[in-house]
């Protein structure tokens, strides 16, 4: 699967919330991770996904993304998980 990212973004991504795109790609690893349509965000032209999961270098992220193609992924944002985030994970993990 190749990533990718606008740098501009991938700069302020850093700046705002800690997490470096670079570090995230092994969230899509994680079994037990929750991925979801961002229907709030998406719009007739671009779908947008989110995925909570765990990170070896940042522990549990969110991270929001589209599909280019289907060995293609661009990253969007992404921060490290909230509480209500961190809790829908865990009632993930403990139902499998």
């Amino acid at each position: 699967m190749k990533f990718t990212w606008n740098k501009k973004k991938s700069v302020k991504v850093k700046e705002q919330h800690k997490v470096d795109f670079t570090d995230l790609t092994d969230v899509f690893n994680d079994s037990f991770a929750i991925e979801f349509t961002d229907e709030e965000h998406s719009t007739e032209d671009e779908v947008r996904f989110a995925i909570i999961g765990l990170t070896a270098k940042y522990g549990l992220i969110y991270l929001v993304f589209t599909e280019i193609s289907e060995t293609e992924l661009n990253f969007i944002t992404a921060r490290k998980a909230e509480n209500w985030m961190v809790k829908k994970y865990d009632q993930n993990r403990s139902s499998k």
